[in-house]
C-alpha cells in the first residue's frame, strides 16, 4: 500500500549552536510534525544526519541531492512527499494537505526577500544561461513530489556533484547566498515541470513579522484574545527571516503557548 511521506530535515551544525542558542526550536518543529503525521496516517522521516560532510555540503543542498536516498532506505512504497524543515511547525488542526493536491510538483512562490531572491537569480545567471521567469520562482524548502519527479531529483544531484566547487564558489563568494534554492529553481525551469502553484497561503506563512501576522486583533472579545493571526489564520508557520537567536525565542515562545493542542 503506497503511503505518503513528510521528509523533514532537522541537521543540527553544532558549529551554529551559539548563534541559535541551542536546537530546541527543532524539536517543537519535530514534536509538530510528529503529532500531524500519526493524526493523518502519514509516514514522518526525518533526516537529522548528514549524509556528507556538512562544513562543506551544506545542510540544505543535502535536503535536496539526497532525499530520496535517505526515503528508499524505508522500503516503502511512496505515494506523494511533503518536503519542510525544521523552521516550520504545523498547526495541530491543520487538514490533510495530501486530499488536497494533484499529480504536478506543489510548490509556493517565494517574493518575502525580493532583493535576496533577485540578488541569487543574477548570481547564478551566468551559470545556467539563461533568464529565469520569476514569476515561477518558488520556495524549494516546502514542496510536494511524487515518484514521477524522482528523475528531476537524481538529474540535480548529479548537476550539484559534478559542479560542486563551482557551486560553493559561487554561493560563498558571488551570490553569497548559502542555499540550494535558486540552482533548484533554474533547474525546475529546465526541465520544464508543470507546477501547481494554486495552493494557498496558509500553507507556507513565511516572513511572519513581514506580513505583520505577528500580532493579534485587541478589538475582539474586549481585547482578550491574544492569538496571533498567524495561528489563526495559517495551517503552516516557517520561522524565517529572523536573526538566528531570534528565531529560537521566537519559537520557543510561540511553542509554549500551544504545545498543549500536540498532547495525544
Amino acid at each position: 500500500m503506497k503511503q505518503n511521506v513528510v521528509f523533514w530535515t532537522g541537521i543540527k551544525n553544532e558549529q551554529l549552536s551559539a548563534k541559535y542558542g541551542g536546537f530546541e526550536w527543532m524539536e517543537y518543529s519535530k514534536q509538530s510534525w510528529q503529532y500531524w503525521c500519526n493524526k493523518h496516517n502519514v509516514k514522518l522521516i526525518t533526516f537529522e544526519q548528514p549524509v556528507t560532510d556538512i562544513s562543506i555540503h551544506r545542510a540544505n543542498w543535502q535536503k535536496a541531492v539526497h532525499c530520496w536516498d535517505i526515503i528508499d532506505t524505508y522500503n516503502i512504497e511512496v505515494d506523494k512527499v511533503f518536503l519542510v524543515d525544521a523552521s516550520s511547525i504545523i498547526k495541530w488542526d491543520a487538514p490533510n494537505i495530501f486530499d488536497q493536491v494533484d499529480e504536478r510538483l506543489v510548490a509556493w512562490n517565494d517574493l518575502d526577500n525580493l532583493k535576496w531572491v533577485y540578488d541569487s537569480i543574477e548570481g547564478y545567471k551566468d551559470f545556467f544561461g539563461f533568464d529565469l521567469d520569476n514569476s515561477k520562482y518558488i520556495n524549494s524548502g516546502v514542496i510536494i513530489f511524487n515518484q514521477a519527479h524522482r528523475p528531476f531529483f537524481e538529474s540535480f544531484k548529479k548537476l550539484y556533484y559534478e559542479n560542486v566547487d563551482a557551486f560553493i564558489e559561487m554561493q560563498d563568494k558571488v551570490v553569497k547566498k548559502g542555499t540550494e534554492q535558486t540552482p533548484f529553481n533554474y533547474w525546475l525551469q529546465e526541465w520544464g515541470f508543470e507546477l501547481n502553484l494554486d495552493m494557498p497561503i496558509t500553507w507556507k506563512l513565511t516572513h511572519l513579522h513581514r506580513k505583520e501576522m505577528l500580532g493579534h486583533n485587541w478589538q475582539l472579545n474586549g481585547g482578550q484574545d491574544k492569538t496571533p493571526f498567524f495561528i489563526k489564520h495559517g495551517y503552516l508557520w516557517f520561522f524565517t527571516g529572523f536573526e538566528k537567536m531570534q528565531r529560537t525565542k521566537l519559537m520557543t515562545q510561540v511553542w509554549n503557548m500551544i504545545k498543549h493542542n500536540y498532547e495525544a
